[in-house]
């Protein structure tokens, strides 16, 4: 994998990670898409897949490589105006990934201040 690939990747799986989130949060999104992408990442992550996690850095990027292309291809399946309505809300900074993400700052805070005082 060429340097200029990682430089992308490293762009692009932040963004589609909150898009994937939030579509799947979206109970707007239909069921076949949230069983097709859990489907997917199971069998990733299952022990049946080709090179086994044991074998030094090229198991861990095999992984790597299936759960991008499951991303990939949940972004593009999902439907284009609720894909479009929630890049909008990530680009803003209001979507169900900030305001979640918010909720456990938040909590971690509270719980931090119950354990210290």
């Amino acid at each position: 994998m060429s340097v200029a690939a990682l430089f992308k990747l490293a762009r692009v799986l932040p963004k589609h990670g909150r898009l994937v989130y939030c579509l799947y949060r979206d109970p707007r999104t239909p069921r076949l898409w949230k069983v097709g992408l859990g489907l997917s990442l199971l069998a990733i992550v299952t022990p049946f897949v080709n090179v086994p996690e044991v074998v030094p850095v090229v198991g861990e990027l095999e992984t790597v490589a299936l759960v991008v292309l499951a991303i990939e291809a949940a972004v593009r399946l999902a439907p284009a105006y609720l894909r479009e309505e929630h890049e909008a809300a990530i680009a803003a900074g209001s979507s169900l990934f900030h305001r979640d993400l918010e909720k456990a700052v938040d909590e971690a805070e509270n719980l931090r201040e119950r354990i210290v005082g």
